[in-house]
Order: C-alpha cells, then structure tokens, then sequence
C-alpha cells in the first residue's frame, strides 16, 4: 500500500462529536462520537487529536506524522498533488 499525506486541519467538537479533517483535500481523520467511549475515572475524557498543519501519512491501519520543515516541497504522495476529483 502507498500512503497518502494530509495536512492536519483542526479539530471541531460539536456537542459530543468530534472530527478532524485534513485541511486540503477533506478527508476524514478523526471521527468520534464522545458519548461511545469509555474512560477511567479521573482521566482526560478527550481523545488524542493530531496536531494542527502536521502532515499525517496513512498507509493502511498505520497512520503516523511526517516530519517536514516549513519552506520545503511537499513529500510525494501528499493529498494535495492528487486530482481534486478523487478528493471530494
């Protein structure tokens, strides 16, 4: 499988959902319903987020940050060299 990087979007909580996309295509990176799940007493009831303009690479069940620095070309595989038909 070839990854797909995307660009973290922020995070936007709506009553107890919570979603995360990616800022330049859509795609959905975190999707929770926060009523469905289940955590220690006492511990931060809000999930992990992936932080904002990160670039996150999919590949399969393994999703990770790419580390980049800023003023240098997008890695190749990133969402935003794909056709925007194919990302709607």
């Amino acid at each position: 499988m070839t990854a797909v990087i995307h660009i973290a979007g922020p995070d936007v909580r709506y009553g107890a959902l919570l979603r995360q996309r990616c800022s330049w295509c859509g795609a959905v990176l975190i999707d929770y319903d926060l009523r469905l799940i289940m955590v220690p007493v006492g511990q931060d009831p809000m999930p992990a987020t992936w932080p904002f303009g990160e670039l996150v690479a999919v590949d399969g069940p393994m999703w990770r940050v790419v580390p980049h620095a800023d003023g240098q070309p997008l890695p190749p595989g990133s969402c935003v060299n794909l056709d925007p038909a194919v990302t709607v």
